[in-house]
């Protein structure tokens, strides 16, 4: 018998720039969705994110945690991440109204761009200078992948 591993990086690789755009893109072309709910879902998620990162960066400095723990302490608190069961579940309950499954495709597309914008440039930080960050922000391909769906 032959003993078959999994190279865990490359699997993750092929998730994060093939697999995930893939099914949001064949998902929003699928879906019929109005952009009045696109605005109130996105806004929706976008007040979450503030509330959130403020309340993450208020504890931060009460409990005066060092460099490292506040990026994974705000990184923990802030991102989310619904899209590989939320997804599947939601186009299973909502098969016989669709504004349910597109809700949840909103939702994956908004936590994908803020996992690789906010939770990039955050942990990153942990280990570099503002600046050297945001280079490292800017060599992520999932970021234009993401801008051009």
């Amino acid at each position: 018998m032959h003993n078959i591993q999994f190279d865990l990086s490359t699997l993750s690789k092929m998730l994060t720039y093939i697999f995930l755009p893939a099914v949001i893109f064949s998902n929003i072309y699928q879906n019929e969705m109005e952009g009045s709910l696109l605005l109130q879902v996105g806004g929706f998620l976008a007040l979450q994110l503030v509330i959130l990162a403020v309340i993450a960066h208020i504890v931060e400095k009460i409990l005066k945690m060092d460099r490292k723990l506040t990026s994974t302490f705000k990184n923990s608190l802030v991102l989310n991440n619904s899209g590989n069961f939320g997804l599947p579940v939601s186009q299973l309950v909502f098969h016989s109204n669709p504004i349910g499954a597109s809700i949840q495709i909103i939702v994956m597309m908004f936590q994908n761009i803020v996992t690789y914008t906010y939770g990039l440039m955050n942990a990153a930080s942990a280990k570099q200078a503002d600046l050297s960050a945001l280079k490292e922000l800017f060599k992520t391909p999932i970021l234009y992948i993401r801008v051009h769906i």
